[in-house]
């Protein structure tokens, strides 16, 4: 019984410990280059090119080191002195600039203070970050906005409260730009304040709109020259994209309900602006 113990054991220490490891376990370093270190008892045979490692691929005894010089994934088998292989393990190692994410959040009117931070999913770093984090920034119609920068991440809205009987708020695990209202949840449908193309922090730019509620005809009043526009749903489904004349758009064949139109502009400037339609 013993022997069978052992024998297990050993089967798990060498499926595990006989595979090619790498170092540092943390892939990003920010702004930098770095180091790292592929390892194990044999030759190391690894790619950068995210195919299979072979005989015929580059190779080490016992040690490759390398440096990251840009987004890579790594690949390692092991080739032992009595000639068998171990399986292929990899990592994905991150340098440069992280894509930026905004997050919108909607608060309890309660709160007098909107704070939120994040901490790193992918990447993985050693960095973490802990309530109640930096004020956002208020945008519109009780809307408030931060910055973050990763692939996919843990994001915290809070209450800005520096103790935690007085603590508030609510956590979100995302790869992608997120709305968030306090009372419903992730939101598809943001209001038009926020959905404005080139800088989503300021309102919506001045544009008459008559009248609205509408039956059959939007008329439309602005210095600015448009030349094309779209219809968008509430769910911002797309309902109609066609070039822009004159100041008025048909929307009699649309059903009843709330519609956003997104006018563009010689200079590729976008305004949106929300009608109803009866």
């Amino acid at each position: 019984m013993k022997k069978l113990l052992l024998f297990s054991l050993l089967i798990v220490f060498q499926s595990f410990f006989g595979q090619a490891q790498f170092e540092p376990m943390s892939d990003y370093s920010f702004g930098a280059s770095y180091p790292v270190k592929i390892y194990g008892p044999g030759t190391v045979y690894y790619t950068t090119d995210g195919t299979d490692p072979t005989d015929n691929s580059a190779f080490g005894l016992n040690e490759v080191n390398l440096n990251i010089t840009k987004d890579v994934l790594l690949k390692a088998r092991l080739k032992y002195s009595d000639g068998t292989i171990s399986e292929v393990t990899s990592k994905m190692y991150y340098y440069g600039p992280l894509p930026e994410k905004k997050f919108y959040f909607k608060p309890p009117s309660s709160w007098t203070n909107v704070c939120s931070f994040m901490n790193f999913i992918v990447p993985a770093v050693t960095l973490d970050f802990y309530p109640p984090g930096n004020k956002m920034t208020a945008v519109c119609e009780g809307w408030y906005k931060a910055t973050y920068a990763f692939y996919k991440g843990v994001v915290y809205f809070n209450n800005c409260s520096m103790f935690s009987f007085n603590y508030e708020g609510v956590d979100i695990i995302t790869e992608d730009n997120i709305f968030y209202d306090f009372s419903l949840g992730p939101i598809s449908n943001p209001p038009a304040c926020l959905l404005a193309v080139n800088d989503p922090s300021k309102k919506v730019a001045v544009v008459k709109i008559f009248p609205n509620p509408v039956q059959d005809f939007v008329n439309i009043e602005s210095d600015k020259n448009f030349i094309a526009y779209e219809i968008i749903d509430e769910s911002g489904k797309l309902i109609l994209n066609k070039d822009f004349k004159g100041s008025k758009i048909d929307i009699s064949n649309l059903k009843t309900g709330v519609y956003f139109i997104k006018l563009k502009s010689l200079s590729n400037e976008t305004n949106i602006v929300k009608f109803i339609k009866k």
